[in-house]
């Protein structure tokens, strides 16, 4: 059974209710109507915007990597909080020497969420296995 992707119908949603409200103010009538019809998309195209890039990109990037990314080796050289919790666990910032399974050697970093029980595997010197995105090494998640 194919899973229902509810949050692409929320963004829908979304964007039928804008062209609805712009169609109502523009019906309305008046001499400022197109100026707040241009004014509220603007508005809400730019919370569109930047929902679809902090929000929804990072989850897609994920997503991708886990099914298509290769998989790899990193050795942790630097770990950095970022001073931003989720459901009361940290988010670190990771500079990584990453091994591909070519056998090339290159240092990039991520940032990944760490449950505050495994944080002792997330050190300078441990392991982990990662996922590279195959268009562009530098694009890494830890797997």
């Amino acid at each position: 059974m194919k899973k229902i992707r509810w949050d692409l119908i929320g963004i829908m949603g979304g964007i039928a209710g804008v062209i609805i409200a712009v169609s109502a103010v523009l019906k309305a009538g008046g001499p400022n109507s197109i100026y707040i019809a241009i004014a509220m998309v603007l508005v809400f195209g730019g919370m569109g915007y930047f929902s679809y890039k902090f929000l929804w990109q990072p989850k897609n990037n994920t997503r991708r990597l886990q099914m298509e990314g290769i998989a790899g080796k990193a050795k942790i050289l630097e770990v950095h909080e970022t001073n931003i919790t989720v459901n009361q666990n940290p988010q670190y910032r990771l500079v990584m020497e990453i091994k591909n399974s070519l056998g090339q050697v290159y240092i990039t970093g991520c940032k990944t969420i760490v449950s505050r029980r495994s944080t002792m595997s997330f050190q300078p010197g441990k392991e982990v296995n990662v996922k590279i995105d195959p268009k562009n090494e530098k694009n890494v998640i830890i797997a």
